[in-house]
């Protein structure tokens, strides 16, 4: 009786483990864990327009914004400013996760003009961007024999406070061919500061 009584005892205990484990190769009631989950970006606290007006009697000239960026942002801590916008070299590490294919190079030589008296509009999403390198295992869509980004920009919320942002521009413009490549000559920057998230819109002049 006792040898019984003690058989009843184990497999009551192992019959509780394998409940709590949920079985061999289970990962319990909340299913398996997403490797990819850490890499993807955070939600903001909102957009801002960000608009640049040429107070100067001749053009100004833009980043066309597709190869370089055309803004940075610097929280009021930081002295030095971040990416805040994406071209088309940055894939976020979300949209890795579908892509079947990846930009490698990019060839643009426009310079844009802000005329004089005209505005330029730009948006900014709230986030700001690092190069991250997230497991091969999640850009799931894309052909294991071509190649994959080495980084992926994962976008970080901004947290609340005064935000510096940071447009360069070029003062005049060359013209290097007769199919519009250009190269912006005397380049300096423009500056703004906001509230943030509090401030929706943030205007900044191009001064004479």
């Amino acid at each position: 009786m006792i040898k019984q009584r003690w058989l009843f005892v184990f497999v009551g205990i192992s019959a509780a483990l394998a409940g709590c484990s949920g079985g061999e190769g289970s990962s319990g009631t909340n299913g398996p864990a997403d490797v990819c989950a850490p890499f993807m970006s955070e939600v903001s606290a909102g957009e801002v327009e960000i608009v640049v007006r040429n107070d100067r009697s001749q053009a100004v000239y833009l980043r066309s914004g597709i190869c370089d960026a055309q803004f940075q942002i610097a929280p009021s801590e930081e002295a030095t400013p971040r990416r805040a916008e994406l071209t088309v070299l940055d894939v976020t590490c979300d949209a890795g996760r579908t892509l079947e294919g990846f930009p490698l190079d990019c060839f643009d030589s426009s310079v844009p003009p802000i005329a004089p008296g005209a505005t330029q509009t730009f948006r900014w999403s709230g986030l700001l961007y690092e190069r991250v390198e997230m497991p091969a295992s999640c850009y799931e869509k894309a052909n294991p024999a071509e190649i994959k980004p080495s980084t992926c920009s994962q976008g970080f919320a901004v947290a609340p406070g005064m935000v510096e942002v940071t447009v360069p521009l070029y003062a005049n413009v060359k013209q290097n061919c007769e199919n519009g490549c250009e190269t912006g000559l005397d380049p300096f920057e423009v500056k703004g500061t906001f509230s943030y998230p509090d401030g929706t819109t943030v205007t900044i002049p191009v001064s004479p």
